[in-house]
């Protein structure tokens, strides 16, 4: 209990306390009540008695901060407020907003000081006595599970070996740990804690687990990291943080991981990042920044990752990419921008891509090309252009990407192909044109594409196919033509006779006539010379298709 005299001095007797930290703590939030004249809860107004223990004290100290909080904010607003309303209003709220986050951050510091600590022991029978604890050991491979045991601490009867080199904490719901758990395991290699409830981590808590390789913090609470985390793990190779609440990373948060290969941080609620944060990563070859809400990444962002082989933005709200920010990257192979904003791409952006094989662009706000984005991409060997607002691509765009074996372009407002659009891509075999808005083809618009196998141009406004069009793509095996306005007449007899040539290839539903007349909904590959030309003098070798007036 604490007591407080008239002369305000403070006495003190350790009842039911769980931690000498968390006690003086509540001496100094007693303090400040008491200096404000906020008496807590239960005391008499003729004496300056509080009977409060070290435990209850955080709900009892939440039923009072609120009329704290609106005071100290009212004179805060007060004091900086303009002649704005509003603003004096603001201010208020700021007040509140801040104090309360310190709240938040003092509990959370708490709740890890009085943590259980379990045991360790280096003892010949360490690995039989953690055979009796309420975890699983198994001796032959020096591993302890904890696995799904919906613990909310640490067993205080479970005995840990110091040899010990893998432990699974995975599921569980712990949402704290002292910052003495994993010290003197420096034997640990993989540490598991997936899917628990932690919202802080004592800032030393992985000091001196220099064997260390894999950490997985995944679907946890954390939403603050603190600095030089891993400054101990010098031999740390994959670390997951995602599914989190991560919102921003210390510009020293990976000091010291010289070695991480892999680091997931998708699905959270990234905003920004440090200028230079990963500048230490020198051995990274893997890096998921998916899910988050970037808006932008600032030159230098990427500085001195000359080993990584794979980034991961996509689903983020970036905007706008600086040229130069890709210029270290000169070896990655895998680059997704799917999911964005961006409504063009800057020249030069991609020059540094010598080795890049696969890069995504699909789901953001780009409308137009101009020729020269992929010049450099040598290497490339997906291309994904799907779900944007393209209209037109001009000739050459893709004259460089001689190794390009996939090109997604479906989903655009792409209305004509002309020749030379798909020049210079001799080794593509899949093409993804559907869902445009396309009318025309020129004949020789695929004339590059040999070894073309795959070719979508279902649901676009495609009447007619150019004689001889798909006689120069000899390879291919897969055809999906439907949902487009047919126009059965003598032009589109090419178009049938292929039709019943090639029925195997065409693997959606048949193709179907919009019209004119009785022919409307009736099968391509079944008109006849009679049925689209009506007895007119036409030639099978030399008909040429008519292109429908625009």
């Amino acid at each position: 209990d604490i007591t407080f005299d008239n002369n305000k001095f403070i006495y003190l007797n350790l009842v039911m306390a769980s931690s000498l930290y968390r006690f003086m703590l509540c001496i100094v939030i007693l303090v400040t009540f008491h200096y404000h004249q906020m008496k807590p809860i239960s005391v008499p107004q003729d004496q300056n008695y509080c009977y409060i223990t070290a435990c209850d004290v955080l709900s009892k100290i939440q039923e009072k901060l609120p009329l704290f909080f609106d005071n100290q904010s009212a004179k805060y607003a007060s004091s900086t407020a303009s002649s704005n309303d509003e603003d004096y209003e603001m201010n208020g709220i700021h007040f509140k907003d801040t104090q309360e986050t310190r709240l938040i951050k003092l509990e959370r510091r708490l709740r890890s000081v009085e943590q259980t600590v379990w045991l360790k022991s280096d003892k010949d029978d360490s690995w039989y006595r953690c055979c009796e604890g309420p975890c699983r050991c198994r001796p032959e491979i020096h591993t302890l599970s904890c696995w799904k045991q919906d613990m909310e601490e640490l067993p205080f009867d479970q005995i840990i070996p110091a040899d010990i080199r893998v432990i699974d904490l995975g599921i569980n719901q712990l949402s704290t740990l002292s910052k003495d758990a994993f010290t003197g395991l420096y034997k640990l290699t993989e540490l598991d804690l997936f899917d628990n409830r932690l919202d802080f981590l004592p800032a030393t808590i992985f000091h001196n687990l220099e064997s260390l390789i894999h950490l997985k913090l995944r679907k946890n609470h954390l939403s603050e990291l603190p600095g030089k985390l891993f400054i101990s793990t010098i031999n740390l190779s994959t670390m997951d943080l995602s599914q989190n609440l991560i919102k921003t990373l210390p510009s020293s948060f990976f000091k010291g991981a010289i070695r991480l290969t892999v680091v997931q941080l998708s699905y959270n609620a990234i905003e920004s990042l440090p200028f230079n944060v990963f500048h230490d990563l020198v051995s990274l070859e893997e890096l998921d920044l998916s899910q988050n809400i970037l808006t932008s990444v600032q030159y230098g962002t990427f500085s001195g990752m000359y080993s990584l082989k794979r980034l991961k933005l996509q689903s983020n709200r970036i905007n706008q990419l600086p040229v130069g920010i890709f210029d270290d990257l000169k070896y990655l192979d895998f680059l997704s921008l799917r999911n964005n904003r961006l409504s063009f791409i800057r020249p030069g952006l991609f020059n540094s891509f010598k080795h890049l094989t696969f890069l995504e662009l699909s789901e953001n706000w780009i409308s137009s090309l101009n020729g020269d984005e992929f010049s450099h991409l040598t290497s490339l060997k997906e291309l994904h252009l799907g779900q944007n607002y393209i209209e037109t691509i001009p000739p050459g765009s893709f004259s460089n990407l001689q190794s390009l074996e996939k090109l997604f372009l479906y989903s655009n407002n792409i209305q004509e192909l002309h020749a030379g659009t798909f020049a210079g891509l001799h080794n593509l075999t899949a093409l993804f044109l559907n869902n445009n808005l396309l009318r025309y083809l020129d004949t020789k618009a695929f004339e590059p594409m040999v070894h073309l196998k795959k070719l979508q141009l279902d649901s676009n406004k495609l009447q007619y196919l150019a004689t001889d069009s798909l006689s120069l793509l000899p390879n291919l095996i897969t055809l999906k033509l439907a949902k487009n306005p047919w126009h059965c007449d003598c032009a589109i007899l090419y178009m049938a006779r292929w039709l019943r040539a090639n029925r195997r290839k065409v693997w959606d539903s048949k193709p179907t006539c919009r019209g004119p007349g009785n022919l409307g909904g009736k099968s391509v590959e079944d008109m006849s010379f009679d049925d689209l030309c009506e007895g007119q003098w036409a030639s099978m070798v030399k008909l040429t298709a008519r292109v429908p007036i625009k």
